[in-house]
């Protein structure tokens, strides 16, 4: 599988390196320009950068070796994330992003909000936005080294805005150990993604099981690939949650699909695909999925959910209150919301707080 996902980035590790980018052969290169150089003839500069990274060619984002993903994990087992506090949890949680980038590459060809490839790797391949990308690292950068394969990730990032966002590690164990403080509890992802919660979850100390659904057939592939490498007791359902029932759980928690939001791919499963309209998502999708989370949810089991309203170009979805109605209607009582301070999808709604704008996605959390 390895060998699989360095063909599908195109890759190779030619140092045998745990970790690398691809562009060791030239950071000694890039590491010469500077913000003066800049200053004087950007697109002299910007030029001979943009060179630099065709000549390699490849996404610059961090691959690893087989024992690079092994020490990534150790590490990640060996880390304390930032904890919940007064229903808040902060910023700072990355620890595994780049790991979940590399595993799941099927994350960089989605299409944020279903209007046209716009992806990361779509944004490196196009020759204006790279050289933009290059432009916005001695524009807004600091320091040394400003054009280094991390920060041209970063600004390819900011270039037209709209990301596909994947939940981070790091917040998902944070919230699985506030809402399920139990060790060895058994914890249901109700539509796992691109592995960011089960690698969370799944590298805690707290040695939880974890059960998922997930009907995309490609990333079921890379999480059963990324299971093989965590100790805990996985099970991996290639399925929809509306018709999977599951058993015996302490927490259901997940970031389901914001209806049409975001185009993962064309299988007949996804919620793009099967539902037209907010009231067939919320009749087909968000009920029946409740309904069986409720059965197989323990008596004292906790239900959470990260969802928010967005918009997009033509129309607004007004998604959190009738999420919480729904809830309510199947036999959930609703507990509070606890606040993650980032944007974690493009479209959220800012909020006012003692005259700053705070961002913040909602983590709302039910129980029998």
């Amino acid at each position: 599988m390895l060998n699989k996902l360095y063909e599908t980035w195109g890759v190779t590790n030619k140092h045998d390196l745990p970790e690398f980018t691809g562009y060791e052969d030239v950071l000694a290169d890039l590491k010469l320009f500077t913000k003066e150089q800049y200053d004087k003839d950007p697109e002299k500069v910007t030029d001979e950068i943009f060179n630099i990274y065709r000549s390699i060619n490849i996404v610059p984002i961090t691959y690893f070796s087989q024992r690079g993903i092994e020490n990534k994990i150790r590490e990640l087992q060996l880390s304390t994330p930032n904890q919940v506090k007064d229903y808040t949890l902060g910023l700072g949680n990355n620890k595994g992003q780049d790991l979940i980038r590399f595993m799941f590459p099927n994350m960089m060809t989605a299409e944020p909000k279903g209007r046209g490839s716009n992806s990361l790797k779509d944004r490196f391949y196009d020759d204006k936005k790279l050289k933009r990308a290059i432009k916005i690292c001695f524009v807004h950068r600091e320091g040394d080294n400003p054009v280094r394969p991390s920060l041209i990730r970063t600004a390819l990032e900011l270039v037209t805005g709209e990301n596909i966002q994947n939940f981070k590690a790091f917040n998902a164990r944070s919230i699985v150990e506030e809402l399920c403080p139990m060790f060895n509890g058994r914890i249901y992802d109700y539509s796992a993604g691109y592995g960011g919660r089960m690698l969370g979850t799944c590298t805690s100390r707290m040695h939880y099981q974890y059960h998922c659904v997930e009907p995309n057939t490609q990333t079921v592939e890379y999480l059963t690939y990324l299971s093989s490498f965590l100790r805990s007791e996985i099970k991996i359902n290639c399925t929809v949650s509306e018709e999977y029932e599951p058993e015996d759980i302490d927490l259901a928690f997940s970031s389901p699909p914001y209806f049409n939001l975001e185009k993962y791919c064309d299988e007949p499963t996804q919620c793009m695909v099967k539902y037209n309209t907010l009231d067939e998502w919320f009749e087909g999708y968000v009920e029946p999925t409740m309904q069986n989370i409720y059965k197989g949810l323990n008596t004292d089991g906790v239900f959470a959910t990260n969802i928010a309203n967005y918009k997009t170009a033509k129309e607004e979805f007004e998604i959190v209150d009738r999420w919480i109605t729904t809830a309510k209607k199947v036999g959930f009582d609703y507990q509070t919301v606890i606040k993650m301070l980032l944007t974690t999808r493009p479209g959220v709604g800012n909020f006012r707080k003692e005259g700053k704008t705070e961002k913040y996605e909602g983590i709302y959390v039910f129980t029998k």
